[in-house]
């Protein structure tokens, strides 16, 4: 994976709201969790593996930002409609489920389970 495309895929992920400097402890994180899932066999420099990692730390900046997001009244008293964090999570968790179909053949197999006979 390359640090540089998984940073400028977070940046389109998350929009212009965000400095990345102040969340390349979350990207180089996410990084980390998405070669702990690789097979052994799977090549890190698939470009595939980028978009992962970038909806991961997408994910993690949302979880983080959405425990500040509070109803936002305007001036004459409604709620701005870009606070709903919960819409937020649900798109970010998504995202991180569409990219892992994407990988299924580079990550480990975690489904797999005894059953007793």
């Amino acid at each position: 994976m390359d640090l540089d495309s998984v940073t400028i895929l977070f940046q389109l992920f998350v929009g212009d709201e965000a400095e990345v400097e102040d969340y390349s402890s979350i990207i180089s994180m996410a990084i980390l969790e998405v070669e702990q899932m690789l097979r052994d066999s799977a090549e890190e420099s698939d470009t595939r593996l980028n978009f992962l990692a970038a909806a991961i730390a997408t994910l993690r900046y949302v979880e983080i930002t959405a425990a500040r997001d509070r109803a936002a009244c305007t001036f004459a008293g409604t709620v701005a409609q870009n606070t709903d964090a919960q819409q937020k999570l649900m798109f970010a968790k998504e995202l991180v489920a569409i990219y892992r179909a994407q990988c299924r053949d580079l990550l480990k197999d975690n489904l797999f389970f005894f059953h007793a006979v």
